[in-house]
C-alpha cells in the first residue's frame, strides 16, 4: 500500500537517516589487526567481522546482513624490505562462524617485525541492510602500518563501498540532510511527549512504528539504565577465537565503551562455563585500544590453569575513578581454551621414548610409547604402557609396517607421533594406529649410533607440529628437519642442514627455535622464519667435544649437551642471553665435568630436561651401563654464565622386570623425563634393554635423587655428589616389564 504524502516522506526520511556514511560511499564492516598474542615470540594477522545479526554493532558497524569474506590476500612488509604474500589458506574460520584467525608468525630472536600490511577480498553478498536497504561493491581493500613496525593492537577498518547512491527523494521532500535533522526531532518530540503524542506517532502506522519503536526502546533503557552501568556489548567471539592457557592473549571487541579514560588494571574480565554464568577465573585485561567509535580491541591474557574447553567471556569496570561498565545481559564473547602449563608446552623431549601426559596439566594417567627398535636393528612395533595410575594395566604392543625408533606425543591432543627408520611416520591415539604418513627424508643420517632415513621426532604443542630430524640428500650435512603439521597432517619441504642434525632435537615454542647439538662439537640453532621457513645459526663457540643430544629448561633457556665420548662433561648454553648474527650466534655457555667414580657407558649421551619448577635434568649413557647424573639447572632467567646448581651421579639398581641387571639402550638415546601431574615432581624414564629390543622401563623420581636428605651422597669410594647404591632409596625407582 503506498502512504500518501507526510507519511511517505517521513518513513523516506527515516530510511535515509540509517544508511550510514552516506555522504562518505562506505560502510564499515569489520577489522584486520596485528596480534601479538604470544608476545616476544609471535604474532598474527586476524579478521574480526562485526556484520550480520551476531556481532553487528550499529551504529558504528551497522550491517545486520551477514557478509561474508572470501578470496583472502594479505601483503606483509617487514623490516629490511622483506614482503611476504599470504592466500586465503593463512586464514581459518573463527568459532562465530564469520571472522577469521591467521596463523602464528614468529617475531623472536633475528625475525623481523612487520612494518605494514594490506588485506584485499571480496564480500558477498552485496544486497544488504544497514539497516535499510543498500548495495555494495564486492571488492576490499585495507592498510596499515606502523613505525618503526607494527605493535599489539595496530589495526586497519574493512570498508565497503557503496555500489550506487541512495535512491531519490519523493518530490517536494528535502535533501538527507535536511530530513535527518527533522526526523531526529521528529523522534525526540515523540518521545518527550510520550502517551500524548499520539498524533505523532500515527504518521508512522504501520510501517513506520517498528522504526520509532526501537528508537523508543533505546532512550528507555538509557534512562532505566540512569542509575547503574552502563553495559558493553561483546562480539561473539574473541580474536582471535583460540588459544593455550597461560600462554597466549586474545582480544574481545567491546561496543558503547562509555567516554573518558579506561584505566586497563580496572577492567576484569570473567571466564565462566555459560554465558553470563558463574566465574571460574578472572583476569585483569592487558589495554584497550579504540577500533571506530565507542568500539574497542580489549586484550587479555588467557589465564594458566583453564583446563581444555569453551568459555564464555565477560567484561567490567566497577573500580572507580574511571569510565565503569558492566557486560549487558546476555552478551559475551566465547573463546576456545587449550588447557595447557609450561609443564606441558615447552620444549618436549626428542629422544627415543614419548611420554603422554593427561591434557590441562590435570592429575591422571601417564603413559609411555616405547619404539621397540633402534637405528640399527630391533622389531617393528610399539609398546604402549602405563606408568602412573592404572599402572596394573598390561602393556600393549601396537603393530607398525617398519621399525620405529622415536616417539613424541602431545598432551592437547592426545596423538603420539613414532618415526620408522625408513620414511614411514606413525600416527598413535592410545593404543590405536590411525594413519601411516611418508615424510620427505631423502637420504641417510649418519650417526656414530647408526644410520637412519627418519631419525627422530620432536614435538611442538603449542601449535601441534612435530619435527622430524633426518637425511636431506644434497644437504651440506647430508641432515637436515622437516616439519609435519598434525592439524591437517601436511608436510614442510625438508630443510637441509650446513652442520650435521643433533641425534636428538628440540624443540623452545618460547623463542621459535630447534636445537640442534651436533656430533661436530657444534650447538646449532634452527629458527623458524615468516611464512613457516627455517634459517640456521651456527654457535661461534664449540664444546671442544661430541654432542650427542639437545636438550633445555625453556622457563629460563638452559640448554644442555652432554658430551659423547668424555669421562662426564656436559655443555651448558644460556638461550636467554642469546645474540643472533646473520648466520651465527653468541651466548654465555661453559663445559662442566661431573666429579663422580661412576662411569657412563660411552660417556653421557642422552639428556632431557622435566619441564616445570623443578627445574631438573637427567644425563645417562647408551649402549649399555646403568649410570645416570640428575642435574640441577639455574632457577630463574640471566644473563650470566650458566652453570649447575647441583648434581646427583647414581646407577639403576638390577630388577626382575628387566631380568636382572639394568642395560640401557641405543640411539637415539633410550630416555625422557617430564614432570608428574600426581606428585608435582620431576621424573626419568629409561628404557632397558636384552638384545635388541627393550624389555623394561625404568622410572626414576629425580626429586627424590636430588635431595641429600633422602638420598644420601658420599661414603667410601664414592665422591661427594655420588649416592651409593645403598643410599637410593626403593622408593625413588619403579620398573615396569615389557616382555
Amino acid at each position: 500500500m503506498r502512504l500518501p504524502g507526510i507519511r511517505s516522506r517521513i518513513l523516506w526520511a527515516v530510511a535515509a537517516m540509517f544508511v550510514s556514511n552516506a555522504a562518505a560511499g562506505t560502510i564499515p564492516v569489520g577489522y584486520v589487526s596485528w596480534d601479538v598474542n604470544f608476545p616476544g615470540n609471535a604474532g598474527q594477522f586476524d579478521i574480526t567481522n562485526l556484520s550480520g545479526p551476531v556481532n553487528s554493532a550499529p551504529p558504528t558497524f551497522p550491517i545486520t546482513t551477514l557478509v561474508n569474506l572470501s578470496s583472502l590476500s594479505l601483503t606483509v612488509d617487514f623490516v629490511g624490505g622483506g614482503t611476504t604474500v599470504f592466500g586465503s589458506s593463512y586464514f581459518s574460520l573463527a568459532i562465530d562462524g564469520e571472522s577469521f584467525n591467521g596463523t602464528a608468525i614468529p617475531i623472536g630472536g633475528t625475525n623481523p617485525e612487520p612494518i605494514d600490511a594490506t588485506l584485499t577480498g571480496t564480500f558477498s553478498p552485496t544486497s544488504i541492510n544497514d539497516p535499510g536497504p543498500d548495495t555494495i561493491l564486492p571488492s576490499f581493500s585495507v592498510t596499515f602500518s606502523d613505525t618503526p613496525f607494527l605493535v599489539d593492537g595496530d589495526l586497519g577498518v574493512i570498508y565497503a563501498t557503496e555500489g550506487s547512491a541512495p535512491p531519490p527523494p519523493p518530490p517536494g521532500v528535502p535533501e538527507p540532510g535536511t530530513w535527518l535533522m527533522l526526523a531526529t526531532g521528529l523522534a525526540g518530540a515523540a518521545v518527550m511527549k510520550g502517551r500524548k503524542g499520539k498524533n505523532m506517532k500515527s504518521l508512522f502506522k504501520p510501517a513506520t512504528s517498528a522504526v520509532l519503536g526501537g528508537l523508543l526502546c533505546l532512550v528507555a533503557a538509557q534512562s532505566s539504565f540512569a542509575s547503574t552501568l552502563p553495559g558493553v556489548t561483546l562480539a561473539a567471539a574473541t580474536s582471535p577465537s583460540s588459544g593455550v592457557a597461560g600462554v597466549n592473549n586474545v582480544n574481545l571487541t567491546a561496543s558503547n565503551i562509555p567516554s573518558g579514560p579506561v584505566n586497563p588494571l580496572n577492567v576484569k574480565a570473567t571466564f565462566a562455563s555459560t554465558c553470563g554464568g558463574a566465574a571460574i577465573m578472572t583476569e585483569s585485561s592487558n589495554s584497550l585500544r579504540d577500533i571506530l567509535g565507542s568500539i574497542y580491541r580489549v586484550n587479555i591474557n588467557i589465564p594458566t590453569g583453564l583446563a581444555t574447553g569453551n568459555y564464555f567471556v565477560t567484561i567490567a569496570d566497577t573500580t572507580g575513578g574511571d569510565a565503569e561498565f558492566v557486560t549487558a545481559t546476555g552478551s559475551c564473547s566465547e573463546v576456545q581454551v587449550t588447557g595447557s602449563t609450561a609443564i606441558l608446552n615447552a620444549c618436549l623431549a626428542g629422544s627415543s621414548l614419548g611420554v603422554l601426559l593427561p591434557p590441562g596439566g590435570a592429575a591422571g594417567t601417564v603413559t609411555a610409547y616405547v619404539p621397540q627398535g633402534w637405528w640399527g636393528a630391533g622389531n617393528a612395533g610399539v609398546f604402549v604402557k602405563n606408568i602412573e595410575v592404572n599402572t596394573s594395566v598390561p602393556f600393549a604392543s601396537v603393530a607398525t609396517a617398519n621399525i620405529p625408533n622415536s616417539c613424541a606425543s602431545n598432551p592437547v591432543t592426545g596423538q603420539t607421533v613414532c618415526v620408522a627408520n625408513n620414511t614411514d611416520v606413525y600416527l598413535l591415539s592410545g593404543t590405536t594406529l590411525n594413519n601411516t604418513l611418508t615424510s620427505g627424508a631423502s637420504g641417510s643420517g649418519e650417526f656414530s649410533g647408526g644410520e637412519c632415513a627418519n631419525c627422530g621426532v620432536a614435538l611442538n604443542a603449542n601449535n601441534n607440529t612435530a619435527v622430524i630430524n633426518m637425511g636431506v640428500s644434497g644437504a651440506p650435512s647430508g641432515t637436515g628437519v622437516q616439519v609435519l603439521n598434525l592439524n591437517n597432517n601436511t608436510f614442510s619441504t625438508p630443510f637441509g642442514m650446513t652442520d650435521e642434525v643433533s641425534e636428538n632435537i628440540s624443540v623452545d615454542p618460547t623463542r621459535s627455535l630447534i636445537l640442534t647439538a651436533g656430533e661436530d662439537g657444534n650447538y646449532t640453532l634452527l629458527q623458524l622464519q615468516p611464512g613457516g621457513s627455517l634459517k640456521e645459526f651456527d654457535a661461534t663457540f664449540s664444546s671442544g667435544g661430541e654432542n650427542d643430544s639437545s636438550a633445555e629448561d625453556c622457563s629460563t633457556g638452559i640448554a644442555i649437551s652432554p658430551l659423547e665420548f668424555s669421562t662426564s662433561s656436559i655443555q651448558l648454553v644460556n638461550l636467554n642471553a642469546i645474540t643472533f648474527g646473520s648466520t651465527t650466534y653468541s651466548a654465555p655457555n661453559t663445559v662442566t665435568a661431573l666429579n663422580t667414580n661412576y662411569s657412563f657407558s660411552a660417556g653421557p649421551c642422552g639428556s632431557a630436561v622435566a619441564q616445570g619448577s623443578g627445574h631438573l635434568a637427567v644425563v645417562t649413557g647408551e649402549f649399555g651401563g646403568n649410570t645416570f647424573a640428575v642435574l640441577k639447572l639455574p632457577a630463574a632467567a640471566s644473563s650470566a654464565t650458566p652453570a649447575l646448581v647441583d648434581y646427583a651421579v647414581a646407577q639403576i639398581p638390577a630388577s626382575s622386570a628387566c631380568g636382572g641387571t639394568f642395560f640401557a639402550g641405543f640411539d637415539p638415546h633410550t630416555v625422557t623425563a617430564y614432570t608428574s601431574p600426581n606428585t608435582g615432581d620431576s621424573m626419568a624414564v629409561f628404557a632397558g634393554y636384552s638384545g635388541n629390543v627393550p624389555t623394561c622401563l625404568a622410572v626414576v623420581d629425580m626429586t627424590t635423587v636430588i635431595n641429600p636428605t633422602l638420598s644420601p651422597r658420599g661414603g667410601a669410594g664414592f665422591q661427594a655428589n655420588d649416592i651409593a647404591p645403598a643410599n637410593l632409596p626403593a622408593s625413588a625407582v619403579s620398573f615396569y616389564a615389557l616382555h
